[in-house]
C-alpha cells in the first residue's frame, strides 16, 4: 500500500454521481434475465404488453431511488472520526473514531468496473452484524477509494516528502496455474448446480410440461436410457456429475481467485486482492492479527492442499443476521499446503508454521465418547422407516438403505478423533479438531481473554474435558476438543499464566489439577 500525505476530507462529500444508474443496472439486468427465461419457456405469443410496462415502470422506480438515496448520502472524514449520514425516510447518522478502524475493504464487481467506481467497507472492529462492524460507502470513484484506504490506515506520521520512495517487496503469494489443479477438490460445481436449480424452479409455473416432456431430445434421451443397465445409467449419471463439478468448480474457483495477490506493505499492513469478475482488495493491518486458522476439507487435504484464513480484530466475519461472510477472512485459497505453511509462518512472524507442528493426541476415550455421540443418531432413520415397514405402509427396502448411514457415521467418529490435537508452540497455542474438514487455529496466547469449560455426561466417566480459548478478533472461540481433563487445563493454566489458575483447585481423588 502507498501512503499518501493527503489531509483528509473535512467536508461532507456525497457518493459518485455514477452511482445513480449503477445501482439500478443489477435489478434492471435481473429483471431481464427473468424476461428472457420466461420468454423462453412461454413463447413470445404469450406474452402481453403488461410484462414489459411492469418492467419498466420498476426500473423507473428503482432509478428515482437510488437519486434519492445518492442525494440524501453524505460522508467525511476528519482528523478524528469517519462520519456518515443516510437514509430515504429514516435519516440515520454514524460517526467511528479512526483509531478503531481495523479494515478497509474495497469490492470492484462488473457493473462497478465499466463505471470505474468501487464499494469502500471500513471494518471497526465490532461484533454484532454490519450496522456495528463496518461502515460501508456505495460507489466511490477508484481513485477516492484508493486514497480513502490510505487516509483511514495511516497511523503514524506521514513520509517526508523528499523520502526516497519504498521498494517494492516480493508477495508472499501470487496465484499460479498449479493452485487450479486443487480446483476440482471441492462441492462448489455441485452446490452452483443446486442454485441454478433453484433458480429455474421459480419458474415452475411457467414451464408447459406436456410440450417439454413430448420434444424430440427429450424422447430420444428417454427412449436410449430405456435400453441401458440400471447400474450402468446410475454409473454414467455419476460420471456426468463429477465431470460437471470438475468444470464448474474450476471456472468458479478461476474466476473468484484469478489474480490473488498477498503483498506486506512498508506501514505493516497486509494487502490481498483477488478476483476475474468481482474485483476485491483487503487491507489488514498486522497489528490486529491474532492467528492463523488452516482448513484443509477431506478430498482438499487428500490433494495435497489447504486454505488459510486470518484471525484478526475488525473483519467483520458476520452479517447482520449473524450468519458467516463468504472470504471475509480469507487469507489463501485453496493452494499447495507447503505454500500454506510457509505463508503463515511469515504472516504470524514465527520460525515455522505453528499449525504443523506435532501436536499431543487425545486419549482413546475420546474415540467411544464419538462414537456414542455418531452412531445412535444414524439409526435413527433406519428406525423410523422400519416401523411403518413392519406395518406394511413401506416397503422394507428404504430402512435397509438407511443403514448405510451407521458405517458412515463410524467413520466420521474416527475420523474427528484422528483429528483431534493440541499444543503449545511458542507465544501460540494450537487446537486442531473436526471431521470432514480438519481445522487448525494457531492463535496467541496474549490473544485469549478467556476459557470456557465444558463437559457432557458421556465425558464424565473417562475424564475428558472439551476446552474453548475465547479470543477478541475473528470469530471469537477457538476449542481444544474431548481432551484428557488434567493434562488439557495444565495446558490452558500454562498457556495465559494467571487467567485459569484462581479457579483451579486440587483433584480429591488424585490430587491433580480440576476445574472448581
Amino acid at each position: 500500500m502507498t501512503v499518501t500525505d493527503a489531509p483528509p476530507v473535512t467536508g461532507w462529500r456525497r457518493l459518485d454521481r455514477r452511482s445513480i444508474w449503477v445501482e439500478a443496472v443489477r435489478p434492471a439486468g435481473g429483471l431481464l434475465l427473468a424476461g428472457a427465461v420466461a420468454v423462453t419457456l412461454r413463447g413470445w405469443d404469450r406474452l402481453g404488453w403488461i410484462e414489459p410496462a411492469i418492467g419498466a415502470v420498476v426500473v423507473l422506480g428503482i432509478l428515482v431511488l437510488s437519486a434519492w438515496a445518492w442525494a440524501t448520502t453524505t460522508y467525511r472524514v476528519t482528523d478524528t472520526h469517519v462520519e456518515l449520514r443516510s437514509g430515504l425516510l429514516v435519516r440515520s447518522a454514524r460517526s467511528v473514531p479512526r483509531d478503531r478502524l481495523r479494515s478497509v475493504d474495497l469490492t470492484v464487481d462488473v457493473v462497478h468496473r465499466v463505471a470505474g467506481l468501487a464499494v469502500v467497507a471500513i471494518g471497526t472492529g465490532r461484533q454484532g452484524g454490519e450496522s456495528d462492524d463496518e461502515l460501508k460507502l456505495e460507489s466511490v470513484s477508484r481513485a477516492e477509494a484508493e486514497r480513502l484506504r490510505s487516509v483511514l490506515l495511516l497511523r503514524d506520521a506521514a513520509p517526508a516528502a523528499d523520502a526516497a520512495p519504498p521498494e517494492p517487496r516480493a508477495p508472499l503469494a501470487q496465484f499460479g496455474a498449479s493452485w487450479v489443479r486443487l480446483a476440482p477438490l471441492s462441492l462448489a460445481g455441485l452446490v452452483a448446480i443446486g442454485v441454478l436449480a433453484a433458480a429455474l424452479g421459480q419458474f415452475r409455473e411457467a414451464i408447459d410440461y406436456a410440450a417439454l416432456w413430448g420434444s424430440g431430445p427429450v424422447r430420444s434421451g428417454v427412449a436410449w436410457a430405456e435400453g441401458v443397465p440400471l447400474p450402468l445409467l446410475v454409473l454414467l449419471a455419476l460420471g456426468g456429475l463429477v465431470l460437471l463439478n470438475t468444470v464448474l468448480s474450476t471456472v468458479l474457483y478461476v474466476v473468484s481467485y484469478g489474480g490473488f495477490r498477498l503483498v506486506r506493505g512498508d506501514d505493516r499492513t497486509l494487502r490481498l486482492t483477488y478476483g476475474l469478475l468481482t474485483h476485491r482488495s483487503v487491507t489488514i493491518e498486522e497489528a490486529r492479527i491474532r492467528g492463523v486458522r488452516v482448513d484443509e476439507p477431506l478430498l482438499l487435504r487428500l490433494g495435497g492442499g489447504a486454505k488459510a484464513r486470518i484471525v484478526a480484530a475488525g473483519l467483520g466475519v458476520q452479517d447482520g443476521e449473524g450468519n458467516g461472510k463468504r472470504d471475509s477472512d480469507l487469507l489463501l485459497p485453496a493452494v499447495p499446503v507447503a505454500l500454506v505453511h510457509r505463508v503463515t509462518a511469515d504472516v504470524l512472524g514465527a520460525p515455522s508454521s505453528p499449525a504443523a507442528v506435532p501436536l499431543r493426541r487425545h486419549p482413546a476415550a475420546a474415540l467411544r465418547v464419538l462414537l456414542l455421540q455418531w452412531v445412535p443418531v444414524s439409526l435413527l432413520p433406519a428406525l423410523g422407516l422400519a416401523v411403518p415397514a413392519a406395518l406394511g405402509v413401506f416397503p422394507h427396502w428404504p430402512w435397509q438403505l438407511a443403514l448405510v448411514l451407521v458405517p458412515a457415521a463410524a467413520a466420521g467418529a474416527a475420523l474427528e478423533f484422528g483429528n483431534l490435537g493440541h499444543a503449545l508452540s511458542g507465544e501460540f497455542l494450537v487446537a486442531r479438531g473436526g471431521s470432514g474438514v480438519r481445522r487448525t487455529a494457531a492463535v496467541r496466547r496474549d490473544g485469549v481473554i478467556a476459557w470456557r469449560l465444558r463437559r457432557t455426561v458421556l465425558q464424565r466417566r473417562p475424564r475428558l474435558l472439551s476446552v474453548t480459548a475465547a479470543v477478541a478478533a475473528g470469530r471469537g472461540t477457538h476449542t481444544i476438543a474431548y481432551a484428557d481433563q488434567d493434562e488439557v487445563l495444565a495446558v490452558a493454566a500454562e498457556a495465559v499464566p494467571g487467567l485459569l489458575a484462581p479457579f483451579l483447585e486440587p483433584d480429591p481423588v488424585d490430587g491433580s489439577a480440576a476445574q472448581a
